[in-house]
């Protein structure tokens, strides 16, 4: 298959339909993380719990292992036959209920897989009768990639589901309490939006991986508003802020040092609170300045598994005076980013954009070996010579100017000190 199928120049990315389609995507390197059962179990207290046939198991099996949360994740083997007949249903219930019955977890997420979610399976009854007798909430949720880019993501609806925790909370704000929403690996208490938010005295800030409980989280619901650092927690907020009238602000992890800004703008207006970022910017701005004149020149590609936009980081290096000249990207491009696209149009109209996960550009790495920096690991695994950063959601957490600067710095070693995209893979577990 040529090449060409799997790519269009971002001057012709103007909406979806113009995205490379795949009518058989494959498993890109973009999607390893973030899987529903990691995102449920981060929930305090809860155990997650998943029915299907063994073939498809086996997939969160490997992800439980490498995150190392087998503890708090329980498999039901089901033969497709009896999923076929809806024999199943009374074989799930014995199995949750044998499992409830050896843990002390207040919460149980039942999850189920693409056979039960295009037969439609009512798992209603199962649930009620599991809570009656047991006296633990049961959430279903749905590990369903056939569905992937057709409507709400699957960890994105789990991530939703928490709020099914914090609505019968009676709300009392709390002055200087803010949820922050969307970070898997937390933000360090010591980092730079933590000094913000208490200068700005707002020194009560909740984060659900930090949450040792549920009575800790349910604290939530007393925010006087929510900072939402990724996409899939927007529907969380949005409920937050619809049904308990708590102020929302999405200010996604960004590179850029105006939109950086921006963002600390909005989420003062959040806050309710002016938010001193001035001599931070100018700090930022001056030490990033010999670590961008190292970059210029540099022939960079920008992958989707990076932590943040790959269109906003892309927009910032080119800003910058950086050759961005690849990028790739999925067809799920979220609804913020088509502005990012269109600035990235007018800027450079040359760049190309490449489906990750079409089959045109599996084992293609040829097209790519002038790359000379690619950050994203999926990047790294087309661009094979380059020095890759990976820039993950399971390395650091930084947010705001310090979030550039780390980045530049992960850049600077990079270059210094190459490491393969194959080592990094497999000393960070990444591989699923």
């Amino acid at each position: 298959m040529d090449l060409d199928h799997a790519r269009v120049r971002i001057e012709d990315l103007r909406e979806k339909a113009d995205f490379p389609f795949a009518p058989l995507e494959g498993v890109g390197p973009n999607l390893a993380g973030w899987g529903v059962i990691e995102t449920c179990l981060l929930l305090p207290e809860s155990v997650a719990i998943m029915a299907g046939p063994s073939a498809c198991l086996r997939h969160s099996a490997f992800m439980a292992h490498a995150r190392g949360f087998t503890e708090r994740f329980h498999m039901l083997c089901i033969e497709e036959l009896d999923m076929t007949m809806g024999n199943h249903l009374p074989l799930v219930e014995q199995g949750m209920a044998d499992i409830l019955a050896r843990r002390d977890e207040k919460v149980a997420f039942l999850i189920v897989g693409c056979p039960d979610y295009i037969l439609g399976t009512d798992f209603t009854g199962v649930i009620n009768r599991l809570e009656a007798s047991t006296g633990r909430r049961i959430i279903l949720g749905a590990m369903a990639p056939i569905t992937i880019g057709l409507k709400e993501s699957p960890f994105t609806s789990a991530y939703t589901s928490f709020f099914e925790f914090l609505k019968h909370e009676k709300r009392e704000p709390k002055d200087d309490r803010i949820n922050l929403l969307g970070t898997f690996m937390p933000l360090s208490a010591s980092g730079e939006f933590y000094r913000v938010l208490a200068d700005a005295e707002l020194d009560d800030v909740l984060q659900i991986p930090l949450c040792p409980d549920l009575e800790t989280f349910a604290g939530m619901a007393h925010a006087r508003a929510s900072v939402v650092m990724h996409p899939l927690a927007n529907g969380l907020s949005g409920k937050l802020q619809g049904e308990m009238d708590i102020p929302t602000c999405f200010a996604p992890t960004a590179y850029g040092f105006s939109t950086i800004r921006e963002q600390y703008g909005l989420i003062g207006e959040a806050v309710g609170r002016t938010l001193a970022v001035d001599k931070i910017e100018a700090d930022a701005r001056e030490a990033a300045r010999p670590m961008l004149d190292a970059l210029r020149g540099k022939n960079v590609a920008v992958g989707c598994s990076i932590n943040g936009s790959p269109f906003e980081l892309a927009l910032f290096l080119v800003d910058q005076g950086v050759n961005v000249e690849t990028l790739f990207a999925r067809g799920t491009i979220k609804p913020y980013e088509w502005k990012l696209i269109e600035q990235l149009r007018a800027a450079k109209p040359d760049i190309q954009v490449y489906n990750v996960s079409h089959p045109a550009l599996y084992g293609r790495t040829e097209p790519f070996d002038h790359v000379e920096v690619a950050y994203g690991v999926d990047a790294g695994m087309f661009c094979a010579h380059a020095a890759n950063v990976p820039l993950s959601r399971y390395q650091e957490q930084k947010y705001g100017f310090e979030a550039t600067l780390w980045m530049l710095d992960q850049t600077r070693e990079a270059m210094e000190h190459p490491v393969a995209n194959y080592d990094w893979i497999y000393a960070h577990d990444f591989l699923i």
